[in-house]
């Protein structure tokens, strides 16, 4: 049996709802909307395990992103409380 199919983009109305949005600089509101997408199919980003948090090389690699421009907008995610610094890596608290 064939795996569901994932509806990309699910949490955009409610991530654009939050009044957290607007306060975010172009590239951390890029970031958000994929990770939600990611946090889906990637449980380990929203609940991670004891010393399993996902990286920031990591998260480069899943957003196609260059390493310093991501640093500006995990920066940004985490001052808004989006990100949760954790165990050398971050975890998705709104999604």
């Amino acid at each position: 049996m064939a795996a569901p199919r994932q509806r990309f983009g699910k949490h955009v109305r409610s991530v654009m709802a939050d009044r957290r949005w607007v306060l975010l600089p172009l590239a951390a509101r890029a970031a958000w909307l994929q990770l939600t997408d990611i946090g889906d199919v990637m449980p380990e980003l929203r609940q991670p395990r004891s010393g399993g948090a996902v990286q920031t090389d990591e998260l480069c690699r899943l957003l196609s992103a260059d390493q310093h421009d991501l640093a500006h907008a995990l920066e940004h995610l985490v001052l808004r409380g989006i990100l949760e610094p954790l165990d050398g890596g971050y975890r998705l608290k709104a999604f």
